[in-house]
């Protein structure tokens, strides 16, 4: 007799308790529905196609650039950072670049600077060259990381290439920099020194810039690149960063295993 209520009680709390997970189940569900609507495209951008290259000197322009198209807001977030930094790369004036709004204003503009530069010198035989390449590095349920190649040529000795990264938290869309991604950067730097000396041959207990590198104050430092494949940390030192051009490019790897830790974000 008493047990009667007491079990009606105990129903009704099961079954909003099993209510209360169904919507949660169904939230989850519709976010990662959402989520599986982000897709990629490749874009390219060349000399041979450009509207303003076709009736006037232009400089070699070669772009592949990935487009991510669906969940709007993650879309427009990665899409505008890749054309930021396509941007920054393609100006050569840097105070030029936060003038410069659209991808297409700037590589107008890389043009104008370089029939500019062959009406001043006709002779030259040196010619303007930008090339860029943008690729998915790792897609994670949490993370995009993404890695941008780019090479210029301005004139002069030698042109320049660099890998830039970006990563983005694929919830929010965010941009995510060194602090957002590491939280624990002391101990993560002593790990991240520890590597470069055993992957670059130094012994643990030489200075840093014991073999020519020129880490200011002889301190090392992370890199302005980080990123990430699906087995790896990447660290990404490109030229004169940390070393002489001839040096190139230098690139550190951490297994996922070991710097898991330290990270931000569950990999």
């Amino acid at each position: 007799m008493y047990l009667y209520p007491m079990f009606n009680r105990l129903k009704n709390i099961i079954l909003k308790k099993l209510f209360s997970i169904s919507i949660i189940l169904f939230i989850v569900a519709g976010c990662q529905k959402k989520e599986s609507n982000l897709t990629f495209e490749t874009k390219s951008y060349t000399s041979s196609t450009l509207d303003f290259c076709k009736e006037n000197i232009c400089p070699e322009i070669e772009i592949e650039r990935v487009t991510a198209i669906g969940n709007q807001e993650l879309a427009d977030s990665i899409n505008n950072a890749i054309e930021q930094l396509l941007i920054e790369n393609l100006t050569i004036d840097p105070d030029e670049s936060s003038k410069i709004l659209t991808l297409e204003a700037a590589l107008k503009n890389f043009a104008t600077s370089y029939r500019s530069y062959k009406e001043e010198f006709p002779d030259a035989s040196a010619e303007y060259v930008f090339t860029s390449k943008s690729s998915i590095s790792s897609n994670t349920d949490v993370l995009l990381s993404m890695s941008i190649e780019n090479y210029s040529y301005w004139g002069g000795a030698h042109g320049y290439g660099s890998t830039s990264y970006l990563n983005f938290d694929k919830s929010t869309g965010k941009t995510l920099s060194i602090n957002d991604l590491i939280k624990n950067q002391t101990e993560f730097l002593k790990l991240a020194e520890t590597k470069f000396k055993k992957q670059k041959g130094i012994a643990a207990e030489e200075n840093i810039n014991s073999t020519g590198y020129f880490f200011e104050n002889e301190e090392f430092i992370l890199p302005a690149n980080v990123g990430f494949n699906d087995q790896e940390l990447l660290l990404v030192y490109n030229p004169y960063e940390i070393a002489s051009y001839a040096e190139g490019q230098i690139i550190i790897t951490l297994p996922l295993e070991e710097v898991k830790e330290y990270l931000s974000i569950d990999l």
